[in-house]
């Protein structure tokens, strides 16, 4: 444990009877101020989940986390987490990714700042706390990954401070572990020098204690692009990212040592190398992040022409081992709903800015994320279109919490989106180890996967406008509308189907398990100056209209199957109309109604 003067701040809630910083240990320059506590004959903390199997690495659904702006500054603590685990199994999480938590300057931080990597940072908790939030996970089939700090370490780090030009404020040319300058751009603190056998048995003991005192399940590895002395520093970016065989052989080495202890380790990589440098690493064994944010949001902004959404799927890259963890959103990136509500697309009165609107758009992005076989990667509360900038309070600053948007309908059915979705991966091995395809096709993107005799096509509309698209069916005959649970026969497979703009589905040719929320798969809120009410619901022979503030000769009317075929259409001449409804097929049909620039659309069933 290591004291330091701002663990005053640390509330008694997070840490009961934490040691007070001795008066006489205060120096004058702030990086001597740090004290360590030793305990002989400590008690071992008694783990309680001693049998936990890591779920498989092409299974994983990953939910990265900040302790510090999870719950908020008053529930800043490991004991807070565990008491909303409920919350993220339920979203069908099975690995939870902490940034960094090792000791690090002062108690506000992204924990990117390391200075003692053996202790735990006091901000969140005791080291047991910790122990037992991990091993509540295990029990709940969770797995709990570390995020690691190893390129990089601050003051007061005694590896830095030991060998360190205080006058120039960085280490001497005979500091063991670490490099006068650094050797590639993007550096923060003091580099580490991967190279030296000090820093290599250095970074195995830590990578050991972690792993065996703690029970973690492996590590992600910040900026392991890092792990180099190639000189690059300062902004030499293209050279940086160049395959560098010495580079390879230090992460290799260091896996190698990891899986010694512990062989089922997750061994994850911050890279962002040349493609040809990460195919080694997968072919190793090693998992790698895969950015997807540019294009995913891109698309959900309605510009999804040229945009490569398949990227998240990692045969696309050429990869032959199922290890890249995709994802939409990080702690380094924008959150998609900022970009949307600053940059969406539009046109008429559909406009992607608007919040319903918004979040229907990323319904749509989460049909075509979860889908793709592979681990997946959430950042905190992208479920449920957390919209508050990167760049709030400085871009590493305390975000403030927004809980209160799960009491919003529209954005607790993102949520329900997701554990759909995520649901869909666990009870399916489909689409985790199916054949996956993509088609481009601009604005109107599908996918198809294939295992056994199972086929399933899943298609959207990217674009701000209603249009055709053809959904490439496998085979003819009798398909299932996931989200809907609607049945129907699909007698030309090659016949185009109508989407409206933001409009998605998952067909299925095996029916599914019956969703559990009722998920809204098009645009349903109404725009328009009328008030409209549709009755009965469900409808056998007619379906009643009421419309208030009735604007005349530019109402019209359509009906459209679960395909998007329209197979009614009229003009609406009062305030009061009926439609007769009773040669429809049975099933989900959807009812448009435009009025001028203005446009609504409503579900209802046919009996």
């Amino acid at each position: 444990k290591i004291l330091d003067p701002d663990d005053r701040w640390i509330p008694s809630s997070t840490y009961p009877s934490l040691k007070s910083y001795p008066d006489g240990a205060q120096r004058s320059a702030w990086y001597q101020n740090r004290v360590a506590v030793l305990q002989t004959n400590q008690a071992d903390y008694v783990w309680q989940n001693t049998s936990f199997s890591k779920p498989a690495k092409e299974k994983l659904i990953i939910y990265e986390l900040l302790v510090r702006d999870f719950l908020g500054e008053d529930n800043m603590n490991y004991q807070a987490l565990i008491d909303t685990l409920d919350y993220i199994e339920n979203l069908g999480v099975n690995a939870i990714e902490l940034m960094p938590v090792m000791e690090f300057n002062g108690n506000d931080s992204w924990g990117y700042n390391p200075t003692f990597m053996f202790a735990v940072d006091k901000a969140y908790g005791t080291k047991n706390d910790l122990k037992e939030f991990i091993d509540e996970c295990h029990g709940r089939g969770i797995a709990v990954i570390l995020d690691m700090v190893m390129n990089q370490n601050d003051l007061p780090s005694p590896y830095a401070s030991m060998y360190f030009d205080f006058t120039g404020f960085k280490p001497t040319s005979d500091n063991p572990w670490f490099n006068v300058t650094p050797k590639h751009p993007f550096n923060v603190f003091f580099d580490i020098n991967h190279e030296s056998n000090y820093t290599k048995a250095w970074l195995d003991t830590i990578n050991h204690y972690w792993l065996n005192e703690f029970h973690f399940d492996g590590y992600r590895f910040d900026l392991s692009k890092g792990f180099t002395q190639k000189n690059t520093y300062p902004d030499n970016v293209g050279g940086w990212g160049a395959r560098d065989d010495t580079r390879i052989a230090i992460l290799k080495r260091m896996a190698d040592k990891i899986w010694e202890h512990t062989p089922d380790a997750y061994v994850i990589l911050e890279h962002f190398a040349n493609n040809d440098e990460e195919l080694i690493l997968s072919d190793y064994g090693m998992m790698l992040w895969g950015n997807q944010f540019y294009d995913y949001n891109e698309a959900a902004m309605g510009y999804a022409g040229g945009k490569s959404i398949g990227g998240a799927y990692f045969k696309n890259r050429g990869w032959n081992e199922n290890s890249l963890i995709a994802y939409m959103e990080s702690h380094d990136e924008e959150r998609q709903m900022v970009k949307l509500q600053e940059y969406g697309n539009s046109a008429g009165s559909y406009n992607t800015k608007q919040l319903y609107t918004s979040l229907q758009r990323l319904k749509l992005t989460a049909t075509f994320f979860f889908t793709v076989p592979g681990p997946k990667m959430i950042w905190q509360f992208g479920e449920f279109g957390y919209d508050v900038p990167i760049d709030f309070n400085g871009r590493t600053g305390r975000k403030p919490t927004k809980w209160e948007y799960l009491d919003d309908q529209r954005r607790s059915n993102l949520v329900e989106v997701y554990k759909e979705l995520t649901g869909l991966r666990h009870k399916y091995d489909i689409f985790t180890e199916g054949e996956f395809s993509w088609q481009p096709g601009g604005n109107f993107k599908s996918i198809h996967i294939t295992k056994g005799d199972s086929n399933v096509v899943i298609v959207g509309n990217f674009d701000v406008l209603p249009g055709e698209m053809n959904p490439e069916f496998q085979h003819t005959g009798t398909w299932y509308d996931f989200f809907s649970g609607n049945e129907f026969e699909v007698t030309d497979a090659l016949l185009p189907i109508q989407l409206g703009p933001g409009e998605f589905h998952i067909y299925t040719d095996k029916k599914l398990h019956q969703p559990d929320y009722d998920i809204i798969t098009g645009i349903e809120d109404n725009n328009l100056s009328a008030r409209i009410e549709l009755y009965p619901n469900p409808a056998t022979d007619f379906i009643n209209i009421r419309l208030e503030n009735f604007i005349g000769n530019n109402s019209t009317w359509q009906i459209r199957n679960v395909l998007g075929k329209t197979v009614l259409s009229g003009s609406l001449k009062k305030n009061n109309s009926i439609i007769n409804v009773s040669t429809l097929s049975q099933g989900l049909h959807i009812l448009s109604i435009t009025q001028g620039s203005s446009k609504g659309e409503y579900k209802f069933i046919k009996d």
